[in-house]
This record gives structure tokens, C-alpha cells and sequence, in this order.
């Protein structure tokens, strides 16, 4: 098989796959670890005496307050298609219950203010974004990206000077997809802020997938960066161009050490959008 068809049939699997029913992930609820800290992803956030929405309410939670999970009650509750585990939680000395849906999935500093990721659910295929300071919230977003795990959760704050004109911020944010490719798939959503403090969602990539023997990997090369060669896999330095973000696509067979096909793709900033070159 060619390395192009090779490429083409992985991608298939991996973003075709998904939209069929009855899949391994239909029933997962993703879950809060215990013993973890999370932050308030909602505002004025109920921390309940007991896990159901008629208990008492001991104290009021603001966004970007954290919690610290004690135990995953068996106990669920859906809202607008959002199921998730009641939790009991400490905040400060005081000990409750919150629903999960209310707490972010993962978070991250970015300069004196701090990003919220949650998961919405398999059903709904979402990822939501906050961005907050000082426990006000200065915007928030929701994308498509399919039935996510709870798992991989990763960041990468890129230099946005690299770009001209430049952005506030460039950001990377790494999730588990599930797919019929054994368990999943790691995926980046780069995104910037622009000067409103707005998110812009930008392009996925795919940092790497294995369908056997079929396999791919990627690379991102920033300007001013250079991906070094690799004889090993007869990889090529590629050096970064200016105000563009190159994606380096490797193919390969592991059953056939001789196979290795590389296709590049650029992503070239116009000052608000990376518009992927032709």
C-alpha cells in the first residue's frame, strides 16, 4: 500500500469510524479522580449537604474556586444532556456534595489568568472553554470534537510572538478521542486569544494513530524552528517558516522497515487565522 493510501485509511478509521452507532463509548461516564483538586467551572456553584439537588445548602462556590474530590458517589445526574457522578468534595473545611458537571475537567495558568477545559459527554461531542480572572469569567466557547475520554488531558502554550501581527495568546490542548482504533486517539486544538480575549479555535491535529501495521505520526514546526533529521526513519530537518505553522505527516509500515512517506502540510497566520495552504 502506498504511503498516501496508508495515511487516507488511517484518517478514514479515525474520523469516519466514530459517527457509526453502538460504539464502546455509548455508556461512559467520564469520572473526577479522588484525591485530585478541581476548580469551579460554573458561578455561584452549590456545595449541597447531601448529592441531590434538594439537600441543604452549606456555602456558595464561585468559578475558579477549588475543591478537592473525597469519593465518586454511585449517584448521577443528567442536565441538558450532560451525565455525570455526584462527588463528595472539601472545600476549605467545609465537606458537601457537587454535581460533576460543575467542576472543570482540566485546567491551566496562562499569565495572571487561568483557562477551564470541561467534557461534555459522549452524547454531546463538545469541549467547553472559560477564561477567568480573578473569579470573573472574560469569555468562554464550545467546540465539536467528538466522544472524548477523560483521559490525556495536556496543555502547550506556544509563543505567539513567533506570528505578525501577533496574537494575545497561542495555546494547545491535548484530549483523548475515543475511537475503533484500539482505545482512542490523542488530538491538539490549537487556539488563540485575540485582543477582545476571545478564543479562536484554529485546526487540529493528530500527533499520532496506528491502525496495524498502518501507522502515522506528526510533528509541529513553529517559525524560527528547525525538526531535526532522523536517519532512523528517513526524516528530512524541516525548518519553520515565517507566520506559518507546518504540520509533517510521517506514514509508515512496522512490518516493513523500508516504508516511510512524508507529506507536509502549512498553516499560514493572516493575523487572525491560520488558513491552511494549498
Amino acid at each position: 500500500m502506498s504511503g498516501y493510501k496508508t495515511l487516507l485509511c488511517i484518517l478514514m478509521i479515525l474520523f469516519v469510524f466514530p459517527i457509526f452507532p453502538e460504539n464502546h463509548w455509548d455508556n461512559y461516564i467520564h469520572e473526577k479522580n479522588e484525591g485530585s483538586t478541581y476548580l469551579i467551572f460554573g458561578d455561584n456553584v452549590n456545595l449541597r449537604e447531601s448529592n441531590n439537588l434538594n439537600a441543604k445548602i452549606l456555602k456558595k462556590l464561585s468559578i475558579g474556586e477549588s475543591v478537592k474530590v473525597l469519593t465518586k458517589t454511585n449517584q448521577t445526574l443528567e442536565q441538558n444532556s450532560v451525565k455525570e457522578y455526584w462527588y463528595k468534595v472539601q472545600s476549605e473545611k467545609d465537606v458537601g456534595y457537587i454535581w460533576g458537571g460543575l467542576l472543570a475537567d482540566y485546567s491551566f495558568e496562562w499569565n495572571d489568568k487561568t483557562i477551564l477545559a470541561r467534557n461534555l459527554g459522549v452524547r454531546i461531542g463538545k469541549l467547553e472553554l472559560k477564561l477567568f480572572q480573578n473569579n470573573q469569567m472574560l469569555t468562554y466557547g464550545t467546540w465539536d470534537v467528538g466522544p472524548m475520554s477523560n483521559e490525556g488531558w495536556n496543555h502547550t502554550i506556544y509563543l505567539p510572538a513567533s506570528f505578525s501581527p501577533s496574537p494575545i495568546s497561542v495555546f494547545g490542548l491535548r484530549y483523548l478521542v475515543f475511537s475503533e482504533i484500539e482505545y482512542g486517539y490523542t488530538n491538539e486544538q490549537i487556539f488563540t486569544i485575540d485582543k477582545d480575549f476571545k478564543f479562536v479555535s484554529q485546526f487540529s491535529w493528530n500527533p499520532g494513530a496506528c491502525d496495524p501495521p498502518s501507522c502515522a505520526e506528526s510533528w509541529l514546526i513553529f517559525p524560527n524552528e528547525t525538526l531535526s533529521a532522523d536517519k532512523k526513519i528517513n526524516r528530512k530537518a524541516t525548518k519553520g517558516k515565517p507566520n506559518s505553522i507546518i504540520e509533517l505527516t510521517h506514514s509508515f509500515d512496522i512490518d516493513d522497515e523500508s516504508s516511510h512517506e512524508y507529506y507536509q502540510s502549512e498553516y499560514i497566520w493572516n493575523g487572525t487565522n491560520f488558513q491552511k495552504g494549498k
